[in-house]
């Protein structure tokens, strides 16, 4: 048996519950956690006045004749800058689950989750010993069924 606790944007949970459903997943616990990771609670944002200033820039530089076509997307591209947060909200989720089933979980959580940004999340698989339903005490992989 193995435990995959997966780290997720908020955003992400729809998605990754019927991803999650469509593979016949049943057992799955989501919380709300906050936290950082490499990024140290960093997130690129747009920076209108920025841009705008940029825009105008172009504009006075065509003007001056260093540039020839101020329209040109080239030059108005978006300036982001960076805001420090420090611990973002996540949601985790945690699912046990038998040795076989893991990569096809891992696999569906890491496309579901892919953003290509900072933040998109981490998934930790851990050995799990034992598990058992308090119900019945039923132990190890009849508890999970």
């Amino acid at each position: 048996m193995k435990e995959i606790i997966a780290i997720i944007r908020t955003d992400h949970v729809e998605p990754t519950k019927g991803a999650l459903e469509s593979i016949d997943v049943k057992g799955i616990t989501f919380s709300n956690v906050i936290g950082r990771g490499r990024q140290r609670g960093t997130i690129r944002v747009p920076d209108p006045e920025s841009t705008v200033r940029k825009d105008v820039g172009v504009y006075i530089m065509q003007q001056r004749g260093i540039i020839s076509d101020a329209d040109d997307p080239k030059y108005h591209v978006p300036v982001q800058k960076e805001i420090e947060l420090g611990f973002l909200p996540k949601k985790m989720l945690m699912i046990v689950v038998n040795d076989d089933e893991v990569p096809h979980i891992v696999d569906t959580l890491t496309q579901i989750n892919r953003s290509g940004q900072q933040g998109d999340g981490k998934i930790f698989v851990c050995p799990m010993t034992d598990a058992v339903r308090i119900r019945t005490g039923e132990r190890g992989n009849k508890a999970l069924s």
